[in-house]
């Protein structure tokens, strides 16, 4: 008769993958908690055997020891062909075991949610990383299941034992990557393939993936449609600015997003879309609150490549789902990851914290409404590709200017952006209109190009050499100068 060690801390689909080995006469062999679990609604529960009394050895150690057994490994590394591995087997009154079903104690979870050392050390697994090696080291003789996710798929015969087996070393490399990250403060990362993309930045640029690290479920959900290696560049940078905004202004945001920068943001889809039309054109929408079916069907109307949102309408999805002959792009954003940001760089790794610093102006000598807009447009600017400048007003992002070696032809890019938005929107300015920069300006020459836009504001980091003069001339100009001591470049 077969025999299968069943030890899970994930019990799930055990109701699926138990009748399944009792109909091929399993004997199932188990530890406490997961023996109880099985006693529940095995039909014959003379197929299921304690462990603890299969090896006449109770567990230890606060079940720290459980499996770690001569009969266990015996019966797991055995090779059934070979005669001393036999009379090995037999010598110790053992079995074979044919099927090994592990789970590992959850210690990338419980790193992400506590820097607690002594919760991390009794969550690095033992006994069921050395079975699942075990196991993996005769593939050839013992199938090995380390989650629920490929109980039907075993069953129905779609994976054999190699593919086992390789299901399940990826997994150990996985989970000791994230032990030696926090055990060594080091960033040893695995990879798997989540998804084949048609081609990277340019069409000979493949093949290209997306790849999830380390083991870890994505951040997104795709709902529709198959993103490129663009427009996953874009989403990130779409929700990340959508969520922030919400986040310090208690509101929701759109964004359009083209070429890893934005062409437009307000608090409606309308608002973002139409202040730069002719760059939104093929555009990624960002949105940080529920997209309803009004919204959904204005979406439907433009040239849009896709959008990622925080969540969705039953019938905006299936509204959105109808673009682009079917194809059109829907992601929604399940968490943010604000860790530690790694980047390849001609053969070397760079590494940094994550930008993420929400930026709040608290200045009460500024009206409430000014102070709003500032803080809108340094997040943008947050998001926008250096060097870059944002005009604001009236809470939404009207012109942008991304991207250029110099910050004259930034606000002139920007500036020329923001007339025409005003001008279609019959908009005449007397004040508040702001101007805000991811650095300082070096020359004065940027203020007075500003001016020349009608700003009423400007917003900057400071710290040139020229600060005393660049102040002067924005007074000479009746431009009032806000420094926040914050430079945000994004490359």
């Amino acid at each position: 008769m077969p025999n299968a060690i069943i030890s899970v801390s994930d019990k799930s689909q055990l109701n699926i993958l138990v009748p399944f080995l009792e109909k091929n006469n399993y004997i199932i062999y188990s530890t406490g908690s997961t023996y109880n679990h099985i006693s529940a609604f095995i039909k014959d529960i003379n197929n299921l055997q304690l462990i603890s009394d299969f090896t006449n050895s109770s567990e230890i150690c606060d079940g720290r020891v459980k499996t770690l057994h001569p009969k266990i490994f015996g019966g797991i590394l055995g090779d059934r062909h070979n005669i001393k591995h036999v009379s090995d087997v037999i010598s110790t009154n053992g079995v074979f075991f044919d099927l090994v079903v592990v789970n590992l104690y959850p210690f990338q979870e419980k790193f992400e949610e506590t820097n607690d050392e002594n919760i991390l050390l009794e969550n690095i697994d033992i006994g069921g990383h050395s079975l699942i090696r075990a196991a993996m080291k005769n593939y050839k003789n013992v199938d090995i299941l380390i989650s629920p996710l490929y109980y039907e798929d075993y069953i129905s015969g779609d994976l054999d034992k190699r593919d086992l087996a390789s299901i399940a070393i990826r997994h150990i490399l996985d989970y000791d990557s994230a032990i030696n990250n926090w055990f060594n403060d080091e960033f040893t990362n695995t990879y798997s393939i989540e998804k084949a993309m048609k081609y990277g930045l340019n069409p000979y640029m493949k093949p290209s993936d997306i790849l999830s690290k380390n083991g870890k479920s994505p951040l997104f959900e795709i709902i529709n449609g198959s993103p490129s290696y663009i427009n996953m560049l874009d989403c990130e940078n779409a929700i990340k600015l959508t969520l922030e905004a919400r986040n310090a202004l208690g509101e929701n945001f759109c964004a359009s997003f083209k070429h890893t920068s934005p062409a437009g943001v307000g608090k409606t889809f309308l608002e973002a879309r139409n202040i730069d039309p002719k760059s939104s054109f093929g555009d990624i929408i960002g949105f940080s609150g529920t997209i309803d079916k009004e919204m959904a069907l204005q979406i439907k109307g433009v040239v849009s490549d896709g959008i990622i949102a925080y969540d969705y309408s039953m019938d905006a999805i299936e509204i959105l789902k109808n673009k682009k002959k079917g194809n059109y792009l829907i992601m929604k954003q399940k968490k943010l990851d604000y860790g530690i940001q790694l980047r390849d760089v001609n053969g070397v790794t760079l590494m940094q914290p994550s930008n993420y610093s929400i930026y709040v102006c608290e200045d009460e000598n500024i009206p409430l409404k000014i102070r709003r807009d500032i803080t809108l447009g340094y997040i943008t600017l947050k998001y926008t590709q250096s060097n870059s400048v944002c005009f604001v007003y009236d809470g939404k992002v009207i012109g942008i200017g991304a991207g250029q070696q110099n910050r004259v032809d930034c606000i002139k890019i920007a500036g020329f952006k923001a007339k025409e938005w005003l001008d279609r929107n019959n908009i005449i300015l007397n004040q508040n209109l702001i101007l805000l920069s991811d650095a300082f300006f070096p020359f004065k020459d940027n203020v007075e190009v500003a001016h020349n836009y009608g700003v009423s504001y400007i917003v900057q980091p400071g710290g040139s050499i020229r600060d005393a003069e660049i102040i002067t001339c924005a007074e000479e100009l009746g431009i009032d100068m806000i420094f926040n001591d914050m430079r945000v470049f994004t490359h």
